[in-house]
């Protein structure tokens, strides 16, 4: 490339990794599909840590959570921590993020300049912060601007984000010099309100429960503004409240809704003449459960929680690609940093894809790690290695191991190998690799 690449890094909010057309056919992902074809998609991509705030934490820093300090949704980012806008600003790029921020708060609130995490431009919001009990889903929505002015729309969350980057990005576009845009879909966490065109897309879709699947009430509500109380009187639970089915197709919707966004978005690139010369990545924070093993949501090790879609396009690099290098959240900052031609002056967990998605030279790194430090009693802390087609997962503290899952012939991970004598050996050598990724003096 002759000149330095724009950046732009599209993350939408507890989409899984099957949660793609290239994967699963039965989902409608015409933009994000186009993008494999145009790139590589990685098929073993991890979270570094499969909840909101820490794996924002993590992009941010290039730093697993245990390094970072970003452990729980509200945490700030660390204040002495070089950060990935603020060290490509410093390289001569301009920055802008757009959407879910979720560091510094759980509340509705402005987020100030100190926690705005380096970024010249800035509309974003903490988490969600409007209920709305019917379709068009669209009564209240709120984004704050770099100044802490708040900004109401009345347009669907997922519309309103992808407008707001396409404006940001023409914004950029005219200036002198390359970009970096973050954007942050809150789109398809729960609650699971699709724009009705995009619901209309499933309505007579049925999805295949795999082996892992145990029946659960996929209904969470929202604490951010609080769903009705009893939760039986909330429209969300009259839709799919003890039906996976319903909340399925739902969360469908609002995937479909998402990758509307993304081809507006790259749309908007074309117009501006720049999409030839962008790096584009797209992935999810985390995945969601949807009653594997029984359970919901996300913060755990299991692949349809922890495991995340990641298709990234390199001006000039491979195109229609399929990866099976472990990678994770820690990588992205590396990755950019290169395309930028900037070298880190301190030291990243994570090691750059560039080379791989240029020319498949081979990733640097045969494992991907993540981490979850857990305040609920209920969902234990837990560290995870994935090497080859092992996975280990040992506790947070001790590294003792409570799971090890052969993927290659266990894909829905339903047989523990970690107490197996022929594992020992196994067992030992993961631990090891994981003890040594996540030493506290790296």
């Amino acid at each position: 490339m002759s000149k330095r690449p724009n950046l732009v890094l599209l993350f939408a909010d507890q989409m899984h990794k099957y949660a793609l057309g290239k994967t699963d056919a039965q989902f409608y992902t015409p933009h994000l599909d186009q993008l494999c074809e145009e790139g590589t998609l990685f098929e073993n991509a991890y979270s570094s840590s499969p909840i909101c705030g820490p794996y924002r934490g993590c992009l941010m820093t290039g730093l697993y959570t245990s390094r970072s300090g970003v452990l729980f949704n509200g945490d700030p980012l660390p204040a002495q921590t070089p950060l990935l806008a603020a060290t490509l600003t410093q390289a001569g790029y301009a920055s802008c993020f757009v959407g879910k921020w979720h560091l510094g708060s759980n509340r509705d609130e402005p987020i100030p300049p100190a926690l705005q995490g380096g970024f010249q431009h800035f509309m974003g919001y903490q988490c969600h912060n409007g209920f709305d009990p019917a379709p068009p889903y669209c009564s209240r929505v709120v984004f704050y601007d770099e100044q802490g002015r708040a900004h109401l729309y009345r347009e669907h969350r997922t519309q309103v984000t992808t407008d707001i980057a396409r404006q940001m990005l023409a914004r950029l576009a005219r200036g002198p010099q390359p970009f970096f845009a973050a954007i942050g879909y809150q789109a398809p966490h729960y609650p699971v309100q699709p724009a009705p065109a995009y619901e209309a897309l499933y309505r007579d879709t049925v999805f295949a429960k795999t082996p892992d699947y145990q029946p659960v009430d996929p209904y969470t509500p929202t604490f951010s503004p609080p769903s009705p109380r009893p939760f039986s009187a909330c429209p969300d639970y009259r839709r799919y409240g003890g039906d996976m089915d319903a909340y399925m197709r739902l969360y469908a919707g609002m995937v479909s809704q998402v990758d509307a966004g993304v081809g507006q978005i790259v749309h908007t690139l074309k117009e501006l003449g720049v999409y030839e010369n962008t790096l584009l990545l797209f992935t999810s924070d985390h995945g969601d459960m949807q009653g594997s093993h029984g359970c919901k949501n996300k913060c755990l090790p299991y692949e349809k929680s922890c495991g995340v879609p990641l298709v990234a396009r390199l001006p000039g690099g491979r195109r229609n690609q399929r990866s099976a290098a472990p990678v994770s959240t820690v990588d992205f900052f590396p990755t950019l940093l290169q395309a930028a031609g900037v070298r880190p002056a301190f030291p990243l967990d994570g090691r750059s894809l560039y080379a791989h998605l240029w020319d498949g030279f081979p990733f640097p790194r045969d494992y991907a790690v993540a981490e979850h430090r857990s305040r609920n009693q209920a969902v234990p802390s837990w560290r995870m290695i994935r090497s080859g087609r092992y996975k280990l997962t040992a506790d947070y503290e001790s590294f003792a191991p409570r799971m090890l899952f052969d993927l290659e012939k266990d894909p829905f991970e339903l047989q523990n190998l970690a107490g197996r004598p022929d594992m020992r050996e196994t067992v030992a050598r993961l631990t090891e690799v994981l003890k040594c990724a996540l030493k506290p003096n790296k």
